[in-house]
């Protein structure tokens, strides 16, 4: 449960959460440690799994289905942070010390369907994100792989927005 809550939610709003409707008295502290650990866990995982696909281990199933039309969103936004967690970082203000290091984000989706005016519908929930702060180089890898393991393979059209 301190996963769950500590993944889309303040650590601290976790804990109340928790509190409130399971009666789980916790400190704030224990749900951020279980939700960085399970998210330590998590990117573990993805790591091997984007190995894999770069390797050529994974394969996409020919049986299934074509999709006409995946989309493959990036963007990115500065974060603000502690002088500490931007140490060693090239800023782009006078100093040359970075203040908010990249957030990259990325989302893949799928469009099978226009709606009555022509107009591209996304698949209700085809969407999947990836985040972090990282490289473009490896946030690129990241993307990437999300997009194979979601059957970009069997794209008819594959969009880059």
């Amino acid at each position: 449960m301190m996963g769950q809550v500590g993944g889309k939610e303040a650590f601290e709003d976790g804990q109340r959460d928790l509190e409130f409707l399971a009666g789980v008295a916790i400190t704030t502290k224990a749900v951020e440690r279980v939700s960085e650990a399970i998210g330590k866990q998590i990117e573990k995982q993805n790591q091997k799994e984007q190995k894999q696909i770069f390797s050529g281990k994974v394969v996409p199933f020919p049986g299934q289905s074509v999709i006409p039309v995946l989309y493959i969103a990036i963007d990115g936004t500065g974060v603000p942070m502690v002088k500490r967690e931007t140490k060693g970082r090239k800023g782009k203000d006078k100093t040359g010390q970075a203040k908010t290091p990249e957030a990259k984000l990325g989302c893949v989706f799928t469009q099978t369907t226009i709606d009555a005016k022509g107009y591209a519908v996304r698949d209700e929930g085809s969407t999947t994100y990836v985040g972090a702060i990282e490289t473009a180089e490896n946030f690129g890898k990241r993307i990437y792989a999300e997009a194979v393991r979601r059957g970009m393979a069997r794209a008819q059209k594959v969009v880059v927005l």
